[in-house]
């Protein structure tokens, strides 16, 4: 093969892998980013982390940096478990240098899983003081993402198309913490997943997007 058929070949590889996550005829594409390198990290791994249909498993190694583990509230808890769990993880979710006791909550809103999570210091008490007859311990805390009915706007980012700030999450989340270069990130999409948001949480309610991804090629 000619040398000049090789390179044009080579760049249409690597440009593929860095910026789309393909699956078949389906796949994520880059639309905005805050950090081009962290953003052609993430396409990287989903890309790898897609099943035959295009669905995200989070089954790569940046998902299972963190260890989520079963939740046992007091209490009598519904019966339909895979629209009312809990679990928990420690891992420094803010990136300030400290461990941070998150519990991660699924939740169903017309039949469809929504996850929502809390943030709490590494030594609380929050799973002793909650059950099922008062989550109030739990959901009191400021720091947390609980957006399940509401909406998560895509407007951080100047991706130079008006579509995208138009756009916002809405309904039903899937919200996955991961780990990517000693730093956490979050990985939010709702029951539609045609966009992705990768952020970091600020604290409080607040998070600073850092990529907006697209599913195209439907």
């Amino acid at each position: 093969m000619p040398f000049i058929n090789r390179f044009v070949l080579s760049c249409l590889a690597f440009a593929m892998s860095v910026g789309v996550a393909w699956a078949g005829e389906r796949a994520y594409q880059l639309v905005a980013s805050r950090d081009s390198t962290l953003c052609a990290k993430v396409l990287e791994a989903f890309r790898e982390d897609v099943d035959d249909r295009g669905r995200l498993r989070y089954q790569h190694e940046i998902f299972r940096q963190i260890t989520w583990r079963p939740v046992e509230l007091k209490g009598q808890g519904p019966k339909m478990s895979h629209c009312s769990n809990f679990n928990q993880a420690m891992f420094d979710l803010d990136n300030d240098g400290q461990p941070d006791l998150v519990v991660k909550s699924t939740f169903c809103m017309k039949g469809s899983p929504s996850d929502s999570f809390y943030k709490f210091p590494a030594g609380s008490a929050v799973l002793e003081q909650a059950n099922w007859q008062d989550l109030s311990p739990l959901l009191a805390t400021p720091d947390k993402f609980e957006r399940t009915g509401g909406v998560y706007p895509l407007t951080q980012l100047s991706a130079g198309e008006t579509e995208v700030s138009l756009t916002s999450l809405t309904g039903v989340y899937t919200v996955q913490p991961f780990m990517l270069d000693e730093n956490a990130y979050v990985s939010l999409t709702d029951g539609r997943a045609e966009w992705i948001v990768i952020a970091k949480h600020q604290g409080g309610e607040r998070f600073e997007d850092q990529c907006y991804l697209r599913l195209t090629g439907r």
